[in-house]
């Protein structure tokens, strides 16, 4: 997975994630254990998938014009397009995750372009806090292998990596930490422009894949 993907670190005091999520949308104190405050707020000791489904339509439902967003929008245009020779084409709204400890699988194991039909964008998984061993996702390490491993970041970094050909998908959140990211997919506007090792997370890719097994 390593030839596929590059971990981008940034400034968390310039782009305060976390801070604004905890803060202006969950009320919480630590993002990381919202499971506990979701717990307190339903008088539930056991949470189960509609929690997390209930916590990202959250998110999801943020206005353009909030603090979120503006700070998401700025970080793409500092962080992630002077790479891609400076203009791209990228989601306005993420995807919104939230994988809540103790909740099970939040997402199964796919390939994006087998479900897009665009096979030129690239993926960017940007989580809010510490992700690690199950509270994150799992990609393969070779195309068709099925060989995955668990995508460890810290909050301050991001992955990109290709979501389009390499299978992914998520396990039962056995930690003790809640998972609270997005991720999103973009193009380079100016692909001439791109260097290594941004370049090579599409390089080397096969055109397609054969049809995923199921188990």
């Amino acid at each position: 997975m390593e030839e596929h993907a590059v971990v981008l670190d940034y400034d968390t005091a310039r782009y305060p994630f976390q801070r604004v999520l905890a803060a202006q949308v969950f009320r919480t104190a630590s993002l990381d254990q919202l499971h506990r405050a979701w717990k307190s707020r339903t008088r539930r000791d056991e949470l189960v998938y509609a929690d997390n489904l209930t916590l990202r339509k959250v998110m999801q439902r943020l206005p353009d014009d909030c603090d979120f967003y503006k700070v998401y929008h700025a970080w793409i245009a500092k962080e992630v397009a002077p790479k891609y020779g400076n203009r791209i084409s990228y989601s306005a709204h993420p995807k919104m995750r939230v994988h809540l400890a103790g909740t099970g699988s939040v997402s199964d194991f796919h390939r994006d372009a087998e479900i897009t039909g665009r096979p030129e964008q690239i993926n960017c998984y940007l989580p809010f806090t510490d992700v690690q061993d199950t509270s994150t996702i799992w990609i393969e390490c070779g195309y068709g292998a099925r060989d995955y491993e668990p995508v460890n970041l810290r909050y301050g970094q991001a992955l990109i990596w290709d979501g389009g050909r390499l299978e992914h998908g998520t396990y039962p959140n056995l930690t003790d930490s809640t998972r609270v990211s997005c991720d999103f997919r973009f193009e380079s506007m100016h692909p001439e422009r791109v260097v290594s090792p941004w370049r090579d997370v599409l390089a080397g890719r096969p055109d397609s894949l054969s049809p995923q097994r199921t188990t």
